[in-house]
């Protein structure tokens, strides 16, 4: 355990059977996963390519529902990430859905429907990403970069490389088909009509749903050894001293341009807390938040 960094799901339900004295089914970790209690990680197992993207909730999350009301995505910049290994689950997407489905598979209930938003959402360095289904084709030094990566991801597949195309290009279209023939002909071209938007259409993400072994250990501590901050819930706080808190959290929030008010700010600053590896529910947040504008 110590020399891997994640486990499969069955291997995780396994180690938390033993480690907590009582089983633990693979249902069980896509409903503590769709509860917030444990955050569930990808292991790509093909190259993939994503966009960062910023959050504007157009409505918070609804407790207790177990769901995520539609959010508004927006691409950050044109800049395309290249992305390989593990990243964990944004969790409000058809990422989100697709556990949904598993869990329901797994308890044998009616298959769900597709209420998030649009779009397969990753988390990484405390960022947002979206992964894309094609990749934009532009002039952009950004877009050469991915594209030669998509190149020679696609070439070293079929057991070629990029250097191939000009030592021996016949061998290249012997062992293609005729969609990827089409892509690499795109991937090569020193040509664009800036007048139009091109895009290549990717392979459907490849993936392993996994449990980072960090996060097990972390959600095992949480179960045998409650948290000092959920001790410290139960002791009162003298009214002077919680008003400075208040204000303190006031000048951070004013500081940093968040309004205690803003319509979805509860959503987006509970993302912030999760990547801080923090555990408030919404109701929290929304309620101190409503005693610092009432200061």
């Amino acid at each position: 355990m110590k020399l891997k960094r994640y486990l499969s799901i069955n291997d995780a339900t396994s180690y938390l059977s033993a480690a907590l004295e009582e089983q633990v089914s693979v249902a069980d970790i896509y409903e503590l996963s769709l509860e917030g209690h444990l955050a569930i990680s990808i292991r790509l197992t093909n190259q993939a390519y994503a966009k960062k993207v910023s959050l504007d909730p157009e409505r918070d999350r609804i407790d207790g529902a177990h769901q995520v009301e539609p959010v508004l995505a927006e691409e950050v910049d044109e800049q395309v990430h290249i992305f390989n290994g593990i990243y964990d689950l944004a969790m409000f997407g058809e990422e989100r859905f697709e556990l949904r489905k598993l869990y329901q598979r797994e308890v044998e209930g009616d298959s769900p429907v597709l209420s998030e938003l649009s779009g397969f959402y990753v988390k990484h360095e405390g960022c947002i990403y979206k992964l894309l289904e094609s990749l934009p084709v532009t002039k952009s030094e950004e877009s050469q970069i991915s594209k030669e990566a998509r190149l020679e991801s696609l070439l070293k597949s079929k057991g070629l490389t990029s250097q191939s195309q000009f030592d021996d290009p016949l061998t290249i279209f012997e062992n293609l088909s005729v969609n990827e023939i089409e892509q690499v002909a795109e991937l090569i071209s020193p040509f664009y009509d800036g007048e139009n938007n091109s895009s290549i259409p990717l392979d459907r993400h490849s993936y392993q749903l996994v449990l980072k072994t960090t996060e097990i250990q972390r959600f095992i501590s949480s179960i045998n050894n409650p948290s000092s901050l959920c001790t410290n819930e139960n002791k009162p706080i003298h009214p002077p001293e919680k008003r400075s808190y208040l204000k303190f959290i006031s000048v951070l929030l004013h500081g940093s341009g968040i309004s205690p008010t803003k319509k979805g700010i509860t959503t987006s600053l509970r993302l912030m807390i999760d990547e801080a590896g923090i555990s408030l529910c919404d109701n929290t947040v929304r309620k101190i938040l409503g005693e610092v504008e009432d200061i």
